[in-house]
Order: structure tokens, then C-alpha cells, then sequence
């Protein structure tokens, strides 16, 4: 097997991940063992509780809000379904924030639980999993 990731997300965001709307999702950092394609699996938080789908990644891209942002964060802060005001209030007193593009989407037709991926508890806000 190899490692995966297993992201904690809101239902409302995971809706417009499978629909294709949102292609960029922002984090604080980025795992230490980083792989382009990593299979990244979603945990969508209450009232849903489950694994509903996967997206694999493709190139994630740092960027500071502080600055002025480029043409390219400009469509990343777009694909991401997010403000720049929000993203600067997200990203606090963080040097960075990280914008993790999707190449590929799936919605599972039977969610997964939890205990399917050894855990017993979701994560804060991602964790490695074994890829099933």
C-alpha cells in the first residue's frame, strides 16, 4: 500500500470540489512527504462524517497574502472559491498559505467510514492514511 492523504472538509466545499467549481483548496502547509499525484481523501465533517470521495493532487503552490498577488494567485484565489480578504484573514501570521490543486475528482458512490482507514477520529485537518 502506499500513503494517502485523509483532509477534513466541510460538506459545503466538498459539494463544489466533486462539482468542479472549486479546483484549489488553502492550507497553513503542506505535508513533509509530498508526492504530485497523492491520492488525497475527503473527509466531509458533520452532519456527514464520512469519506465521501478523493482528488488527486497536482501542483501545490505557496503563496503569501501579504503581497499583492499575481495573475496566477489571482486565478488560484478564484479556483478556490475564497476572497482575497478571507484568504489574508486565513492565513493570519502565517509566513505562507498553501493552495493544493486538484488534477482529478471522484465522489464515492458508497461513503467510507472512518474505521475503513484504521481511524477512530477524523483529523484537525489532514492526516497520512494508507491509500485503499
Amino acid at each position: 500500500m502506499s500513503k494517502a492523504i485523509l483532509l477534513s472538509i466541510h460538506p459545503k466545499w466538498a459539494k463544489k470540489i466533486y462539482s468542479g467549481e472549486k479546483t484549489v483548496e488553502w492550507r497553513k502547509n503542506i505535508p513533509n512527504e509530498l508526492f504530485w499525484g497523492m491520492t488525497v481523501y475527503l473527509y466531509e465533517t458533520s452532519p456527514v462524517s464520512l469519506v465521501t470521495g478523493y482528488f488527486v493532487l497536482d501542483n501545490p503552490v505557496m503563496v503569501d497574502m501579504n503581497e499583492k498577488p499575481g495573475w496566477l494567485e489571482q486565478i488560484m484565489i478564484r479556483n478556490g472559491c475564497v476572497t482575497e480578504d478571507d484568504l489574508r484573514k486565513y492565513q493570519g501570521k502565517s509566513e505562507r498559505i498553501f493552495g493544493w490543486t486538484m488534477r482529478y475528482r471522484e465522489k464515492f458512490d458508497t461513503p467510507k467510514t472512518l474505521e475503513s482507514f484504521g481511524l477512530v477520529r477524523p483529523p484537525q485537518s489532514w492526516q497520512y492514511v494508507e491509500e485503499k
